[in-house]
């Protein structure tokens, strides 16, 4: 009962990375310091993407899984969870691109408003000087 508690635990707070990941960037544009966290969570999942290892939130999720008994997954988390659920089988690496697309998207966008904001703070008009 705890082991599965703890799996289920583990599998919402990877859900909700994963969707940080996807959201993190335009919350930065309203609180610049989520930047921060957010830009580790790219990082991470860069690498993961990259280097094509188990995540460890993953392997956390089944090794408790594993102790009530449940079989280990293969593929992955968004695998398991999401492919042939949200997208069509084998659309996976699509979808990991589209995901890599919208960080880029809400980081030129967090820019765009830090520039705005800097200039507003220093009292800098935005048209032509008369």
């Amino acid at each position: 009962m705890v082991w599965r508690a703890l799996a289920d635990l583990v599998a919402v707070v990877h859900g909700a990375l994963l969707v940080f990941f996807l959201v993190g960037g335009f919350l930065a544009w309203r609180w610049p310091r989520v930047i921060w966290f957010h830009l580790a969570i790219v990082v991470w999942n860069v690498v993961i993407t990259l280097v094509s290892f188990t995540c460890p939130v993953t392997w956390t999720e089944q090794y408790f899984r594993s102790r009530v008994g449940e079989p280990r997954y293969r593929g992955g988390f968004i695998r398991h969870y999401f492919e042939g659920r949200l997208w069509p089988v084998g659309d996976t690496p699509v979808v990991t691109w589209v995901g890599f697309v919208i960080v880029v998207i809400a980081y030129v966008g967090f820019f765009v408003v830090l520039v705005r904001r800097r200039s507003k703070t220093r009292g800098d008009s935005v048209g032509p000087r008369t």
